[in-house]
């Protein structure tokens, strides 16, 4: 596997990543984000490249008052290990840029999609109770602002 926390030490310049297909994924521990990102890895070819991206904040909320911006970085460093800990081989076999963002998840995702020339982004899919879905949900608002093509995987139970 060859991942690269870019933001961080040791990160690779842009000129040395790789000049295949891109995926921008969001994952947030839940279920259908692991698939998601399973999925997205299995869609690449060797030469390709998956931004796993993990945004602190929620859509339509402020940042937690309860952790400073380096204790939600620290979390979602140590979320991010527990995926690459229980990956499968498609995505130990993939070259992975790891982003941590203290956005909400649509600013982050779409914004690691221009910075990386993504060619899509790729998030899990949840059921949402009728509140939920008038608020509106992080795919929902990926379809109106992405500035690249977005697929939805649905969790396994749902699919």
């Amino acid at each position: 596997m060859s991942a690269t926390k870019a933001r961080g030490a040791g990160a690779k310049k842009r000129e040395d990543a790789p000049k295949g297909p891109c995926l921008v994924v969001g994952y947030d521990r839940t279920e259908s984000s692991r698939v998601a990102v399973s999925w997205a890895a299995r869609q690449l070819p060797a030469s390709g490249r998956l931004v796993l991206v993990y945004a602190c904040r929620p859509l339509h909320a402020p940042p937690s008052p309860l952790a400073s911006a380096q204790e939600r970085r620290t979390f979602a460093g140590a979320a991010i290990d527990e995926l690459l800990l229980e990956a499968e081989d498609a995505l130990l076999d993939t070259n992975i840029c790891v982003e941590i963002s203290d956005e909400d998840p649509v600013s982050a995702l779409t914004g690691f999609a221009r910075r990386y020339n993504a060619d899509a982004i790729v998030v899990g899919c949840e059921q949402h109770s009728r509140l939920h879905k008038a608020v509106g949900t992080v795919t929902s608002e990926l379809l109106e602002r992405s500035p690249v093509p977005v697929t939805a995987v649905p969790s396994l139970s749902e699919a």
